[in-house]
């Protein structure tokens, strides 16, 4: 069993997070990686500002990661009753012998499951939350994330930063996954659904970060005929064309955060009567919520159509009441809302054939600074970087 000194980010509350060093042993049902390079999430720059009742302190946070396994405790071939993703299948060989150098990623959250589905509340283990994660030089698997297959292999197509996005990108199909447009009824009235984005229709993202290109791309798998974004300046409109090409559409609505409530209605108003226009009044079957904002969320249904649905990432959730949410939208069918928190096994795996594939490719979303375990801590976790997801490399 072997023991390893590792450099990482200690988490010990709201900001504070401080260069640490940590011992990290290998024990009998245990798997060692050495963190090549881990995304910042959206939620750990949360947690840098506000408390999380869930997370065990301290810890290291990270959870966005791609590693190479250096060491697999003796007993891990004898792991073969699956838990959670895993429940009642017997784990094969090759899923419990990972040989020593191959890339994995590893999904955070083991989630209890139902007819396949995964349940959000009462997870059986969480990465970061209660297991140190990524932002360390060397971190341990257990043997509850071995049993339930959230240690996936990366194939050798798939680029290290790619591959750390890996399970942002299966939130976002997730959140997709879950809208259920109606696309016809049985002879008995029930309605018959197509789980996604409505093939052929009109998707608005709302946000110009990592997880808003993430969705754009997305959606255009999907089958979106058409796919905006509004964008709070010229410049991340810009951004997203050099990233995306020329199939997206936007539309630059400067932020207007700091103003009463009474103004902030007003300009909505006029956003949505421009967006009317625009859709030649047909405005929005998919509205996307990719940013934190609370004004935000009331353009969500005041954008989407009759028949429309909006998508709240767990990205953005806010976990507080919005000011004059149009809540009345969501009866009589006028308008829905879903979102997720986390993803499944089974979308990492999509992902990462997609990957593979060719069929998508997140190459440049990540940001072309490399931060390292040498920067101030604050820095990381607060900076906006140059408007793609941050990285750590625990080694440079």
């Amino acid at each position: 069993m072997g023991t390893y000194t590792s450099k990482c980010f200690l988490y010990e509350g709201p900001g504070r997070v401080r260069l640490d060093s940590i011992e990290i042993t290998c024990g009998p049902t245990d798997i060692v990686i050495r963190v090549d390079v881990c995304g910042r999430c959206g939620t750990d720059q949360r947690l840098f500002r506000d408390r999380h009742p869930n997370v065990q302190i301290p810890t290291v946070l990270g959870h966005e990661l791609v590693g190479r396994v250096v060491e697999v405790g003796r007993d891990v071939h004898t792991l073969k009753q699956g838990i959670g993703y895993k429940q009642d299948r017997t784990l094969s060989r090759e899923e419990l012998c990972l040989p020593i150098g191959q890339r994995v990623t590893v999904q955070a959250r083991i989630a209890r499951m139902r007819n396949g589905l995964m349940l959000i509340r009462n997870p059986i283990q969480n990465l970061s939350f209660r297991i140190p994660g990524g932002f360390a030089q060397y971190m341990k698997i257990p043997a509850d994330l071995i049993q339930s297959g959230s240690v996936l292999p990366i194939p050798d197509e798939v680029t290290d930063e790619e591959a750390a996005l890996v399970e942002p990108a299966a939130c976002v199909l997730e959140s997709i996954y879950a809208i259920p447009h109606a696309v016809g009824v049985d002879a008995e009235g029930r309605h018959i659904v197509h789980s996604g984005i409505l093939k052929g229709g009109r998707t608005l993202i709302v946000g110009s970060g990592t997880l808003a290109t993430i969705y754009g791309l997305l959606a255009r798998i999907e089958g979106a005929a058409e796919v905006w974004f509004m964008v709070r300046s010229q410049s991340k409109a810009e951004l997203l064309g050099r990233l995306l090409g020329d199939w997206p559409r936007f539309k630059v609505v400067p932020g207007y955060a700091s103003l009463p409530l009474p103004e902030k209605l007003r300009i909505e108003d006029g956003v949505a009567k421009e967006f009317t226009d625009l859709t030649r009044g047909d405005l929005f079957d998919d509205v996307v919520l990719a940013a934190p904002s609370e004004d935000a969320e009331r353009l969500m249904f005041l954008l989407l159509n009759q028949d429309g649905y909006g998508v709240a990432s767990c990205f953005a959730g806010l976990h507080k009441p919005t000011e004059q949410a149009l809540v009345d939208n969501l009866h009589y069918r006028m308008a829905k809302a879903v979102g997720t928190s986390g993803c499944s096994t089974r979308t990492m795996e999509t992902i990462l054939k997609w990957l593979s594939s060719g069929k998508l490719s997140m190459r440049g979303l990540t940001c072309t600074h490399h931060y390292t375990l040498n920067n101030d801590p604050a820095e990381f976790f607060q900076t906006k970087a140059d408007g793609r997801k941050p990285m750590l490399y625990p080694w440079e």
